[in-house]
């Protein structure tokens, strides 16, 4: 019996300091810490050029202390030279919440990968980016050029249930003014993606590129296209 007690006992034990440890984590959610990396990151254009058209994974070591701040930041394989510029950016942000083992909060090695390209590169910005024709008559121009047929709104399952579908789609607004890397907010409506990227090429042939201290940097805008679909007024 003395035995059982003295066994359970350990692995009560064992059960305890188990839940009193736990790993480094970010001080708020890794996608929102990875985000305020990439746009306060400021790449050089030849830099950025090389990058284009892939998905560029970025592995930095960090090295951190019992209160979580980091010692000491690495990125192994730099093969576009971009240590020196994320590195300062990672040492301003907050502390991580330490690691702990057996109640103790304790230095630690935490990896952290995170991918750069095209549609993720771009920078929170005060002066956005505007059509150069300006919003009301690209708004306008939008809504001319795109179309969707009658057939098409009556295979939407929206159209059974609501008058009017909003149309969303991403792109980026290079520092020229050009527009590049479409994406539709919502997967289900990717069937319309070439329709209305054509629509907002059309629209604007050039944008006035957002700006920061004056200087034009590459941004995301997000634009909506609002369409009638009530399947009580289709034709078919």
């Amino acid at each position: 019996m003395k035995n059982t007690l003295l066994l359970l006992f350990t692995i009560l034990t064992n059960v305890v300091s188990s839940a009193q440890d736990s790993k480094a984590t970010p001080p708020y959610e890794a996608t929102q810490y990875v985000q305020n990396i990439i746009q306060e990151l400021n790449i050089p254009d030849e830099t950025f050029d090389k990058m284009r058209g892939k998905d560029n994974i970025i592995q930095v070591k960090l090295f951190l202390n019992d209160k979580g701040e980091v010692t000491k930041a690495s990125i192994p394989k730099d093969e576009f030279e971009l240590e020196a510029l994320i590195v300062p950016i990672i040492k301003q942000l907050p502390n991580f919440n330490p690691a702990i083992v057996d109640g103790t909060a304790k230095a630690s090695l935490y990896n952290l990968s995170f991918v750069i390209n095209e549609y993720n590169y771009y920078k929170a910005v005060r002066y956005k980016a505007t059509p150069i024709n300006g919003m009301k008559k690209f708004s306008e121009k939008v809504s001319n050029n795109f179309y969707i047929t009658d057939q098409e709104r009556s295979n939407l399952s929206v159209a059974k249930t609501k008058t009017t579908l909003d149309i969303a789609i991403d792109f980026i607004i290079e520092k020229d003014g050009s527009v590049s890397n479409f994406k539709m907010v919502d997967p289900e409506l990717e069937y319309f993606q070439k329709r209305i990227m054509q629509a907002v090429k059309r629209a604007a042939k050039k944008w006035i590129p957002a700006t920061i201290n004056g200087s034009p940097v590459r941004t995301k805008f997000t634009y909506t296209l609002t369409i009638r679909v009530d399947f009580h007024s289709l034709n078919i």
